[in-house]
């Protein structure tokens, strides 16, 4: 079954924007003849100037173009109809577009546990454990986002390619625990503080580029030597 929907404001900013490609297209072409400058190939120019239709001479310069009156016409007909094409379903036109409606998000939190997470596949044996592992990737998805979104809008996308860069950077950090003793975390190094900095959180003390060492020592006789500070790698 095949449903056509319309959608009055959608139609209104298509047609706007139609216009405002038209015009990009005419002045991109007026510069390119004035200059006398080469067109791309076939394809490109078509990709680029769709509104339009170009005609070469023999050194490849642009002998004339006029707007596709077809082409436009066509656009601005189908402007604000979208359709949806279902099988095998009983459902009226409002139930299909709002079963439907979030498929494209939905396939980009698909992309994101397949990618960025890691879960191609869930063992599952249970109906109980397919709930919690859901319950998981719902958390770490948020968690991800959030990566993510300080990655793009700080200065860690120059020093990182992605943001799983970032989480990789920091897997080297540890928290040690030991019976009877308080916890330690692994000194923050090089990238890792600028990190830190990005998300806002101060690093833990004692985890700064200045620790003391805790190499075991032979004990001597006497007064204990105060332990150096040691500068690490800013």
């Amino acid at each position: 079954m095949t449903i056509v929907y319309f959608d009055a404001n959608q139609r209104a900013e298509q047609l706007t924007q139609i216009d405002i490609n038209i015009k990009i297209q005419r002045d991109a072409l007026k510069a390119i003849q004035a200059d006398n400058e080469k067109l791309d190939d076939a394809t490109t120019v078509k990709r680029n100037y769709n509104y339009f239709i170009v005609e070469r001479n023999e050194d490849n310069t642009i002998k004339s173009f006029a707007i596709d009156d077809k082409k436009v016409a066509k656009a601005r007909r189908l402007s604000g109809f979208h359709a949806l094409m279902t099988l095998g379903v009983d459902m009226t036109a409002m139930e299909a577009s709002k079963a439907y409606s979030m498929r494209d998000e939905q396939e980009k939190y698909y992309r994101q546990m397949k990618s960025t997470q890691g879960c191609n596949r869930q063992g599952n044996w249970s109906e109980e454990g397919k709930t919690g592992r859901l319950l998981i990737l719902f958390v770490s998805m948020i968690i991800s986002s959030y990566v993510k979104h300080i990655w793009k809008s700080t200065d860690l996308k120059d020093k990182f390619s992605s943001s799983l860069d970032v989480l990789d950077e920091m897997r080297s950090i540890r928290c040690i625990e030991h019976k009877g003793k308080a916890k330690f975390i692994t000194p923050f190094v090089g990238k890792q503080i600028d990190i830190a900095q990005a998300f806002g959180f101060e690093i833990p003390e004692g985890s700064g580029t200045k620790y003391k060492s805790r190499k075991v020592k032979v004990k001597k006789v006497g007064r204990p030597k105060k332990q150096k500070e040691v500068e690490l790698d800013k």
